[in-house]
């Protein structure tokens, strides 16, 4: 497992002040671990600025964004193919074993703590922080923004995002205003960023919860997506394929879930002989009508995205569900979800709102 539980009795260390959390969810502990002096809406700080002591703690260990991705390539070639490792989300353990057998030097993020290891979390962290320094990270946020899509739907969709690399860096710059200044075990980095009111990126989530992602699978699939591993989810005719995949399925969906409600109305009261070419006819008409309604407005609500769809790794047609089976019968289940997502709450309204 690769996020620690922090033990309620347990006391910790940071900023130098010792502390004692009785883990309950209103605890009225609040450590004022100092936070990034930067958001997302504002210019990243230049490159070789040290933004955050996650990330100079990680290079005075010589470990740093460029360390890891160099370390990547040493056991690249021996992981497996990216919708398989995201699909069967290999655990710590057994990717330790496949790259010993190998005769390969663990990569830090999965060595133990008493042989030099660091937290996957950390590593990520750092990784990502290191994008957005240089810009990366707001310029791949500003290519997942559609404006007709948000204007269409008065700011309530955008577009989809079906790249799981994309996915997570998009999680990772929503919660990025409350990532702590030091480094911090798991229950305090998720603490943090829930007292801003943001979003929890899945990486950072408790293992117990079901939509938890591990947090060294989402390290290595943008080490993949460095590695141009993921590129062909970019491609025009792969996109093309699945959006008429995808718009097919949304009609036929709505043929059967609406328009077959009130037609059901409609001829099955013929049928029955309650409708007749001289009489009811109106009558049948409206209530077939008011039928086909209802059932419109059962579908809006059951296909509309939900801030709350994130994350779920298999369904509703996330970026996750790579493996083609897979990845058909989640569009097919969801087409909706294969073009638009609910936009996310920026950190920065919800900065606002604290004040």
């Amino acid at each position: 497992m690769t996020i620690e539980h922090q033990d309620p009795k347990e006391t910790s260390l940071v900023n130098g002040a010792s502390f004692q959390d009785d883990g309950s969810l209103d605890s009225n502990f609040d450590l004022e671990t100092p936070l990034l002096k930067y958001n997302i809406s504002q210019q990243p700080p230049a490159t070789g600025i040290r933004s955050s002591s996650i990330r100079a703690t990680l290079e005075s260990a010589q470990y740093e964004a460029a360390a890891i991705r160099a370390e990547f390539k040493t056991y690249q070639s021996i992981l497996p193919a990216p919708d398989q490792l995201l699909q069967k989300q290999h655990s710590f353990h057994m990717l330790r074993q496949e790259i010993l057998k190998n005769h390969l030097e663990l990569p830090r993020f999965l060595k133990y703590k008493n042989e030099g290891g660091i937290k996957p979390h950390h590593a990520l962290c750092c990784l990502l922080l290191s994008e957005y320094e240089d810009g990366t990270l707001n310029e791949r946020a500003k290519q997942s923004e559609s404006c007709l899509v948000r204007t269409l739907s008065f700011g309530y969709l955008n577009r989809q995002l079906n790249n799981p690399a994309n996915f997570i860096r998009d999680q990772f710059s929503c919660a990025v205003d409350a990532i702590p200044a030091d480094v911090v075990k798991p229950g305090i980095l998720r603490k943090k960023i829930r007292d801003r009111g943001l979003p929890i990126p899945n990486y950072f989530l408790d293992p117990e919860d079901e939509k938890q992602f591990p947090p060294h699978i989402a390290l290595l699939v943008i080490l993949q997506d460095g590695e141009q591993e993921l590129r062909h989810l970019d491609h025009f005719f792969y996109r093309v394929a699945f959006s008429s995949f995808a718009a097919i399925a949304l009609a036929l969906r709505i043929v059967l879930e609406v328009i077959g409600a009130a037609g059901a109305i409609w001829g099955g009261a013929e049928v029955v002989k309650l409708r007749t070419a001289t009489k009811n006819v109106e009558l049948f008409r409206w209530i077939s009508l008011g039928v086909g309604g209802l059932s419109l407005l059962r579908f809006v609500i059951l296909n509309a995205p939900l801030q709350e769809d994130d994350g779920d790794i298999l369904g509703p047609a996330g970026p996750w569900s790579l493996r083609l089976p897979v990845r058909l019968r989640a569009v097919t289940e969801h087409p909706f979800h294969y073009f638009v997502r609910a936009t996310r709450p920026s950190s920065q309204s919800t900065s606002k709102k604290d004040k």
